[in-house]
């Protein structure tokens, strides 16, 4: 695996973004088959009462106004190539009143030791001009429509690379009852795109334009001057006046505060737009992590007063050379932060050390501090929401481990599929520990088609569940637990497989509530009944999930639910890296616990694995 196999497309190839043109249309599920996917998945979570209302909802609902809801979809994909559109970021994320951090955005630590990179505080600035310099070169890919689209299967499924728009120059916008995304970036084939980069810390934002006039990228070593630069006025100037803390209040607040932020003067307005329009955002925290778990914290917990957090990514810089990515989770889904984070650590690893006596010589790039012109109201709403983030805390709890006995190469040659391998093993520890069954969400991945994001998977099968209460059985042998186990990992296997063929349930559910929705017409009863949340509609996850591929890069976001987890995890040939999250204030949950015991359940798995394929031999 090198990056420019994996990013540069060839010269015969086409430009990036045309490539999307020949995705299939987001498939439309039929009303039947859909319900009666949905009333298979509910069956572990309900009694024979509360099934047999369920059916009747069911019924009641693909017969009556589910079909006419049905029917206004259809109509919306014969005139769209991607039925779902906009409502799942209008309707799925922009509602939510609720702080970005600790609550809505996506972490990861950056993790460069792997690939040799010191992380020390007397290399922080030279790994961050790097940092710096292969963020524009991906940039740069992008501009300039060459990036590879993503692909699997040996290249013969293309993914859509419609994303990678919104990693660069974007923001989400609040509103006061509903927010929506600000795209600034453009290709080189759509105009002129901002080419300035925001570098902030200790409550103070700067401005550096990273092309030169003869539109090459700046060097690492150029970019080293301007860092020393600020790091120096950062160390020995006062703490500037720390507007970015206003980002991180509710979302109806800081919408009214940005108003009025951009009503005191035409220079604010321009300088916002500055803020939100710049390529990438890169924020320095001054606090020293002594590891990726506390950097993953950090991430969710620490200079916020320097964090502008609407920005679609930012580079998280400590002072001890650790540093974390960082993402708006409605402009752009975890496949695309997992491209950058790979791409970032190739080109780490593959592109030699830069020659730094070069920085000795460079022209110095001109760096412009931002500053907004405040009255009391907005100076003393910082100081409130400040406030409100000290008393908070670190509301959300994230742990960050590593199990290392094995990984998909022993999954492998028990011919299991590695990802529903750690589903049914994730599933079987939350069991172990809260004595019931999860209803359980994992992300299944639908950028093969136009525009497409995600699905809905229901992990919770019903042989899931089934090896789930045969586990607690004790008429039940080790033999049989394995063959049920084998069973559950196979069937889920099944389903993310159909999910991916456009046969999920909980978009198509969506989509039919918002076809109510926007018609003005009354939210069905079907989305009431007791089993809908029960099992997981409506947000209502207990455990909340995704895989982030076959590398060791693996990041996170917050629970679902207040007693719930978020179960995050990369796969690679000999270890299964994993971030938990939960709510410090849940007198139910304990991510260290759950980990303990998810690394306990699969240990006890491969033994009972082994043990049934030696029976299977004699």
């Amino acid at each position: 695996m090198d990056r420019a196999s994996l990013y540069f497309m060839s010269k015969d190839d086409k430009n990036t973004f045309d490539f999307d043109e020949t995705l299939p249309s987001l498939p439309l599920p039929d009303l039947k088959d859909t319900l009666e996917r949905y009333y298979a998945c509910i069956q572990p979570f309900g009694t024979k009462a509360e099934l047999a209302q369920a059916r009747k909802t069911i019924d009641e609902f693909q017969h009556g106004v589910g079909a006419e809801l049905h029917e206004k979809l259809k109509k919306r994909a014969a005139n769209m190539r991607n039925w779902l559109g906009t409502w799942w970021e209008d309707y799925g994320y922009h509602p939510i009143r609720m702080p970005l951090l600790p609550y809505q955005l996506m972490v990861m630590p950056a993790q460069l030791e792997m690939v040799g990179v010191p992380e020390t505080p007397e290399y922080m600035l030279k790994s961050l001009a790097r940092h710096i310099h292969h963020t524009l070169e991906f940039w740069d890919l992008t501009r300039k429509s060459i990036i590879k689209p993503l692909s699997s299967n040996g290249g013969k499924i293309k993914y859509s690379s419609a994303l990678y728009k919104r990693f660069f120059s974007t923001c989400r916008i609040p509103g006061e009852e509903q927010d929506h995304i600000e795209k600034h970036f453009l290709t080189k084939d759509e105009g002129k795109t901002p080419t300035h980069v925001l570098i902030s810390g200790k409550g103070r934002q700067f401005i550096l334009d990273c092309v030169h006039e003869d539109d090459t990228i700046l060097t690492a070593p150029e970019i080293l001057v301007v860092l020393q630069r600020l790091r120096s006025i950062l160390d020995y100037e006062p703490v500037g006046d720390c507007v970015p803390t206003l980002s991180h209040d509710d979302r109806t607040t800081w919408a009214r505060n940005r108003n009025r932020l951009r009503e005191i003067s035409e220079a604010n307005k321009e300088t916002l737009l500055l803020v939100e329009s710049a390529s990438m955002e890169i924020c320095w925290y001054e606090q020293s992590p002594k590891d990726y778990e506390e950097s993953s914290q950090l991430g969710l917990f620490g200079d916020l007063h320097s964090r502008w957090a609407d920005r679609s990514s930012s580079i998280i810089a400590f002072r001890n050379g650790r540093s974390n990515w960082a993402g708006e989770h409605s402009c752009y889904d975890g496949t695309v932060s997992i491209s950058f984070a790979t791409f970032m650590q190739l080109s780490f690893l593959e592109v030699p050390e830069p020659d730094w006596s070069e920085a000795e010589s460079s022209k110095v790039a001109e760096i412009k501090e931002l500053q907004f012109q405040l009255d009391d109201t907005l100076k003393s709403e910082i100081k409130r929401v400040q406030k409100d983030i000290d008393d908070r805390g670190i509301d959300v709890t994230t742990t960050f481990t590593v199990f290392d006995d094995y990984g998909k190469d022993f999954m492998k040659t028990h011919r299991l599929h590695p990802d529903s391998f750690v589903q049914v093993v994730m599933q079987w520890a939350y069991y172990q520990m809260h004595k019931e069954i999860a209803p359980t969400y994992e992300t299944a991945l639908m950028r093969q088609y136009y525009n497409g994001r995600t699905e809905t998977l229901r992990s919770c099968t019903g042989a899931v569940a089934e090896f789930l209460r045969a586990s607690s059985n004790k008429q039940v042998g080790d033999m049989s637990l394995a063959r049920a186990f084998r069973k559950a990992v196979d069937e889920h296997k099944h389903f993310m497989n159909e999910a991916r063929k456009g046969h999920g349930i909980d978009r198509h559910l969506f989509g039919l509530w918002c076809a109510a929705y926007e018609n003005k017409m009354d939210i069905p009863a079907f989305y009431d009944d007791p089993l809908y949340t029960k099992s997981g509609g409506g947000g209502n996850f207990v455990l909340s999930s995704s895989t982030l591929g076959f590398t060791a890069n693996v990041g996170f976001v917050a629970p679902m639910l207040v007693d719930g987890y978020g179960v995050f995890y990369s796969i690679t040939s000999e270890a299964v890296f994993i971030h938990t999250t939960a709510y410090r204030d849940s007198l139910k949950t304990s991510a260290r616990k759950f980990n303990d015991i998810f690394k306990g359940s699969f240990r006890r798995i491969s033994v009972l694995l082994e043990q049934l394929a030696k029976e299977s031999k004699l």
